[in-house]
């Protein structure tokens, strides 16, 4: 671990994580790695800080200290510089990051030790061709969502797959997610959960007026094209991850592919997905 840059994200904007972001400092300190804080740690907490993205080339890896919310903001920011992420869980569920508070140092020992493994999960490119040749680009981990936002009344949209016409649905939206957000927005919207490294996409309508219409599993390799999306109100919302990044009025064609880069997502060797989905999500023993 000499010699080594890691990069530490701590829970959005929260002092509350500081004692366990100050474990894990004085653990990388004490075997000779240098810890720079990201974006997302509260300026109260001490440390040297990433200052520009270009600083995202020389880390080896990267801890996030937080919930889901907390990886899936540095899963977005570091995956293109394909930076390993592991994540230590102050949240509730944390599909993602799954290394209890109670046992940062022996898991993070693991971590130093080089016992792991390494997950490459799948991201969506989401691209926005709206009006005057106006293109946006949207990188997402979990999920992009086409959703009619706060207006009681349904929307309709036409998809193809490639170049083949699926279907013209009515809906409260659609959600395109990857097998790591199969638990998230997808699952609550009915669903399947999906063994997060199968090279799938996942199609679910939210509340469709057609009872026919269910969720589809779709190779990642498939282009899905989103388009005549025809708005009671005068407008939808777009969101990755949870986090609406513009506003739609209809005019778009929404392209989502497989993004370029996989995030690498760190895993100690005692991780188990279908345990983690027992515990979890209530299932018995």
């Amino acid at each position: 671990m000499h010699n080594k840059i890691v990069g530490l994200f701590g829970k959005y904007g929260s002092g509350d994580v500081e004692l366990a972001l100050t474990t894990v400092q004085e653990l990388l300190t004490e075997v000779g790695a240098k810890v720079l804080l990201g974006d997302t740690t509260a300026a109260e907490i001490s440390g040297e800080r990433i200052l520009d993205t270009e600083q995202y080339h020389e880390l080896d890896f990267a801890i996030v200290v937080g919930g889901d919310g907390t990886l899936l903001h540095a899963a977005r920011s570091l995956a293109p510089f394909k930076v390993p992420i592991v994540g230590i869980n102050l949240g509730r569920l944390g599909f993602l990051t799954d290394i209890p508070a109670d046992e940062i140092r022996q898991s993070l020992k693991a971590v130093i030790d080089g016992d792991y493994r390494i997950e490459e999960r799948a991201m969506i490119q989401t691209t926005v061709f709206g009006a005057a040749d106006e293109i946006n680009a949207y990188l997402s981990l979990n999920d992009t969502v086409i959703s009619k936002g706060d207006t009681g009344r349904l929307i309709e949209m036409s998809i193809h797959i490639g170049d083949e016409f699926v279907s013209k649905t009515r809906s409260d939206g659609l959600i395109v997610s990857t097998p790591t957000g199969s638990t998230a927005y997808a699952l609550a919207a009915g669903g399947p959960i999906v063994e997060p490294t199968l090279p799938v996409f996942v199609l679910v309508p939210i509340c469709p007026h057609t009872l026919s219409n269910r969720p589809i599993i779709l190779n990642q390799k498939n282009t899905i094209k989103i388009s005549n999306i025809q708005l009671t109100d005068n407008h939808a919302t777009l969101a990755v991850d949870g986090i609406i990044v513009q506003t739609l009025n209809g005019s778009e064609t929404i392209e989502i592919n497989q993004a370029e880069h996989a995030l690498k997502l760190i895993r100690i060797d005692k991780h188990s997905h279908f345990e983690a989905l027992r515990v979890k999500l209530g299932w018995t023993s």
